[in-house]
């Protein structure tokens, strides 16, 4: 029931700054020539962190993906544009995040065989930048960067049975000194590169690839060295040893109290490929995303002015 109030808790944070964010923009469009957008979509999910990966050492790049372990996000947020090249955003996602030692041939890590996943509620605040267009304006090239906040809950699955990670202290945390159980809650910070396609009434599709370096290494439950399991029965039972400790045998020591279980010098990261449909509001009938503010010349005695304030 506690880890229930825990992850309600940290939703509703999440969704909190979503939604301030949100209201802060609604009041600056107040300003002249700008234009809104709506948008929602969905995509791939993909992570990048200790549990599978390449054959040789992980480096939490798109190199060390495991497409058998990608799975989806669906997105939803506005935008307001300021100009034509540059804008402001922010964005709801939901997610679902999952990695697996059997799905690498590096014979450590398979042999560790580990596996994990995880929901993602994530709230961002982006800026955006149009680099080039494309098709006489109807596309543009453009790229983003911002600061997100989400939660996750590392499970796995063993005997047909699933189990929240963080509960056992699979690495101690409930008896080392100066370690504590980490937190189910993380800042993440958004970049990546797009491709805007006009369709019509100022309507246009987006295509992403939307990566997240965040400032935790457990969103897997895995960060740094095996530890002693007489002690993990001890403090929370021989669930948390068998937890902690999945690995095959067919390494001599991998497991033993000590040993490197994952790279804590690497924060774990996860990415987004993500296509989106988008529909401007809020502007004149002349306006959309790639035509925003774009006020009308007046007339003066029957002829156009050349000149606009």
């Amino acid at each position: 029931m506690t880890a229930k109030i825990i992850k309600k808790s940290k939703v509703n944070t999440t969704l909190k700054m979503c939604i301030s964010v949100l209201v802060l923009f609604a009041f600056s469009t107040g300003v002249k020539a700008q234009s809104i957008d709506l948008f929602f979509g969905g995509g791939t999910a993909s992570f990048l962190g200790d549990l599978g990966g390449k054959p040789t050492l992980g480096t939490n790049d798109p190199q060390d993906l495991d497409l058998q372990s990608t799975r989806y996000g669906v997105t939803a947020g506005a935008r307001i544009n300021f100009g034509r090249y540059f804008a402001l955003r922010s964005q709801l996602w939901y997610a679902r995040l999952s990695a697996n030692d059997k799905y690498t041939i590096n014979r450590e890590r398979r042999d560790r065989n580990l596996s994990f996943f995880t929901n993602i509620f994530e709230a961002d605040a982006l800026v955006e930048i149009n680099l080039m267009k494309f098709n006489k304006g109807a596309g543009f090239l453009y790229v983003f960067g911002g600061v997100g906040y989400f939660h996750f809950n590392p499970k796995t699955r063993m005997n047909g049975q699933v189990y929240q990670l963080r509960d056992y202290g699979t690495e101690g945390q409930f008896y080392l000194p100066g370690r504590s159980p980490y937190s189910l809650s993380s800042l993440a910070f958004p970049s990546g590169i797009g491709y805007k396609m006009a369709l019509k009434n100022g309507a246009y599709l987006a295509f992403e690839v939307n990566m997240r370096k965040t400032k935790t290494d457990y969103i897997d439950d895995v960060s740094g060295y095996f530890v002693d399991p007489v002690k993990l029965v001890e403090m929370k039972g021989p669930i948390a040893a068998q937890l902690a400790d999945r690995s095959n045998g067919t390494v001599p020591f991998l497991s033993s109290p000590g040993s490197i279980r994952g790279h804590n010098w690497n924060n774990d990261s996860y990415f987004f490929l993500s296509i989106t449909y988008n529909t401007t509001i809020g502007a004149s009938k002349r306006s959309s995303a790639f035509k925003v503010g774009r006020p009308r010349r007046g007339n003066i005695n029957g002829k156009r002015k050349c000149f606009e304030f």
